[in-house]
């Protein structure tokens, strides 16, 4: 799941053939709360956001620092993941529907894996666009179907039939090293690019530091994803959230354990 498939090309430089895209780990974590809070786009003001669901850090709201919520418990299978995880509240035909599963996969696929670097400590990063007024790429939002219906990722939901709809999207994996946060939010981050279109991603030169590629993962209870809406407007709006508050020596040895020494350190937690 999530695995972005490398070229099979004698053009394909040897080090990117041999990038394992399953390296890594997944942390899955519970439902926290619903609260009309966002404290990376507005800090310090309860209530000044569309509704929110949250996941992982229990103690998240509009005015967690860095430091509160490293004092703060968390939902996730793994006691140091203490970051704060949230997306738009969700609604089925005008029903609040919460995730079935919330998984989140810290993987890469930068070449070489000995490049990638943990999150900083306090490093926000945000997904996807929520004033978006077309369809996303899919290479940032898309949806699918899990146990049965459409499984092409797709820029919409769709009627999955006997299957449940899975929400997906994928974090930028390049930090310019100097800012954990921007003006705008986004400015300190981009995603990885494949200037060759050969399968070897690296990071631009403005954003020289690599980080894992974070990707949420979330099935919702709902089998007709036609009705789908968010907190924040159509499906097409769909956002994400991320808030680094994890134990940053835990971190560090996941990343030099599982992406830097390729290995599938598999999932922690809700039943792995």
């Amino acid at each position: 799941m999530l695995v972005i498939g490398i070229v099979a090309s004698t053009s394909v430089p040897t080090f990117a053939r041999g990038l394992d895209r399953k390296a890594g780990w997944v942390v899955r974590c519970s439902f926290v709360r619903h609260l009309p809070d966002d404290p990376i786009v507005y800090p310090g003001q309860p209530g000044a956001s569309h509704l929110h669901a949250f996941f992982g850090n229990k103690g998240v709201d509009a005015d967690s620092t860095y430091r509160s919520l490293r004092r703060g418990r968390t939902s996730c299978g793994l006691a140091q993941d203490k970051a704060a995880y949230w997306i738009p509240a969700v609604y089925d035909d005008g029903r609040r529907v919460d995730p079935l599963i919330a998984a989140f996969y810290y993987r890469n696929r930068i070449a070489p894996a000995t490049s990638v670097r943990p999150f900083p400590p306090g490093l926000k990063i945000i997904a996807g666009r929520a004033d978006s007024s077309a369809p996303q790429p899919t290479s940032v939002v898309y949806w699918d179907c899990d146990g049965g219906g459409s499984d092409a990722n797709l820029d919409h939901p769709v009627d999955c039939g006997s299957g449940v709809v899975s929400a997906n999207l994928r974090f930028p994996d390049c930090w310019n090293g100097k800012r954990k946060d921007s003006p705008n939010h986004r400015w300190h981050m981009t995603y990885s690019i494949d200037p060759d279109d050969d399968g070897s991603f690296r990071c631009p030169g403005s954003h020289p530091v690599a980080v894992p590629r974070l990707t949420y993962s979330l099935q919702f209870p709902v089998h007709d994803g036609t009705r789908l809406t968010l907190a924040s407007g159509p499906s097409r709006t769909m956002h994400a959230d991320f808030f680094n508050t994890w134990v940053q020596r835990k971190l560090r040895g996941l990343v030099d354990r599982c992406i830097v020494g390729q290995v599938n350190c598999g999932s922690f937690g809700l039943g792995q």
